[in-house]
């Protein structure tokens, strides 16, 4: 983004956003979830609007990036499951993450090369991509976009920390079931149909998850017991006893 591009975002804003609006939003905000790309779009005139907002559709197991490609997009996603991961030695994948919730995700750039992800959609998805330099320009110079990034990143790094914390300390029945009850929810595909996260996960998906083998977690989950059309984690789970796994 150009410096003429940022003075023209800070002059639009102070025209078309009264102190009374911000207040206003930054209020709503603190008592219901924020719609990000409403509150950017409220900002922008309409003609710079499609250049720095966009939205997208990707089909069932497509990738929305994978090294060593470099997007210069940050993503939200607005509708289905998307899967988050990188690569072993050998170039296996390893899955990581599973984001269902208009969580934001991708590459800012501040890792140094570091960052080897990729972003696989387990459904059918809608994603909305914001330019990067304007995204990293937002988070850091509009306070409301700030708290919002600031909300989003502690409660990432809060659900991480809680899964290694188990993976450190539970039995793996243990952390099986905490995956379970982590991810217990419903998520919605592009036709509003209501979509189970269990019937999308691998086995290995879920030893990855959980630090453990597939073959301990495919012994711990007895496939009769994997429903097939409705979600584990909305029935009784029976995982067989720990010694037969030792």
């Amino acid at each position: 983004m150009t410096l003429k591009l940022i003075r023209f975002y800070l002059i639009v804003k102070c025209e078309r956003m009264a102190i009374r609006t911000t207040y206003s939003y930054a209020h709503h905000f603190k008592k219901h979830h924020m719609d990000l790309r409403d509150y950017i779009l409220n900002t922008l005139r309409p003609e710079k609007k499609h250049t720095l907002v966009t939205s997208k559709t990707y089909p069932k197991g497509s990738y929305i990036y994978m090294p060593p490609n470099k997007p210069n997009h940050m993503f939200e996603l607005e509708k289905g499951v998307v899967k988050l991961g990188s690569y072993t030695v050998e170039g296996q994948e390893v899955c990581y993450e599973i984001l269902f919730r208009n969580e934001v995700f991708g590459n800012l750039r501040y890792l140094n090369g570091q960052f080897f992800e990729f972003a696989k959609t387990l459904t059918a998805c809608s994603v909305i991509e914001y330019d990067l330099t304007f995204y990293k320009y937002l988070i850091v110079n509009d306070p409301i976009v700030s708290e919002w990034f600031n909300k989003m990143v502690i409660e990432r790094w809060c659900r991480v920390e809680t899964r290694l914390f188990k993976i450190c300390t539970k039995t793996p029945k243990e952390r099986v079931n905490a995956i379970f009850q982590e991810l217990d929810y419903e998520a919605y595909n592009l036709n509003g149909k209501k979509i189970y996260i269990s019937s999308l996960l691998s086995i290995i998906d879920i030893a990855h998850l959980t630090g453990l083998t597939r073959q301990t977690v495919s012994k711990l989950l007895k496939p009769r017991q994997r429903p097939q059309t409705t979600s584990l984690f909305k029935s009784h789970i029976n995982i067989t006893s720990e010694k037969s796994i030792k």
